[in-house]
């Protein structure tokens, strides 16, 4: 969605005293500035690589978070519960981006259990500074996910990472087998094939 401007770009063309707006369908909408604030943050919501940790769809999440976000400067920014400015935590000194601001504002809500998926969960992945329950379990793409740090807490606090064990080796075939074959099993495998009367035909 973009705004509908005249050929120079210089200004805004209004319908009814209101800026038009190109859709991404190329249709166009009257839409006035806090309808399509309003707009243009739901689709940050919807986009957001955070929504895959949360339980709730995008629209409650927008409901709920979506007032600490504001235009300024002619750039979103979003604002603590102080009204102070969201700073990234691994650039200092400089503003988040939407997706940190909503990961730092998710990370220090109160009920954030309420809207995290559980860990080891299809899809669920670690919340900014989240850490597993000590001695529990997660899987190795669960753990993958997480930050460096959060893995560091996690192993530290007794955590334990389940991996798909190894499938186990075929057994030697039994009865009469062909050379060619016998010559594919590792000594092990023709150890335990001849010991087990098995019989190779030459």
């Amino acid at each position: 969605m973009k705004i509908k401007t005249t050929p120079d770009g210089k200004h805004a063309i209004l319908k009814n005293g209101v800026p038009l707006y190109v859709m991404a369908d190329g249709t166009e909408r009257e839409i006035d500035g806090a309808a399509a604030f309003k707009l243009a943050l739901s689709k940050h919501f919807e986009a957001s690589p955070v929504m895959s940790r949360l339980k709730l769809p995008a629209d409650i999440i927008a409901a709920s978070f979506g007032s600490h976000f504001d235009i300024q400067g002619g750039k979103l920014v979003a604002l603590d519960k102080h009204g102070i400015k969201e700073y990234s935590s691994s650039r200092p000194g400089e503003v988040a981006t939407f997706d940190e601001a909503l990961g730092q504002l998710i990370d220090r809500y109160p009920n954030k259990s309420m809207l995290l998926k559980d860990v080891g969960a299809p899809g669920a992945a670690q919340a900014p500074g989240e850490q597993p329950g000590k001695g529990g379990t997660v899987t190795r793409a669960a753990f993958d996910a997480m930050p460096p740090a959060a893995r560091a807490k996690y192993i530290t606090g007794g955590g334990r990472i389940a991996d798909v064990a190894s499938a186990a080796p075929p057994a030697p075939p039994s009865g009469s087998i062909t050379r060619a074959t016998f010559d594919t099993l590792n000594p092990q495998e023709r150890a335990k094939y001849v010991t087990g009367g098995g019989k190779v035909a030459d």
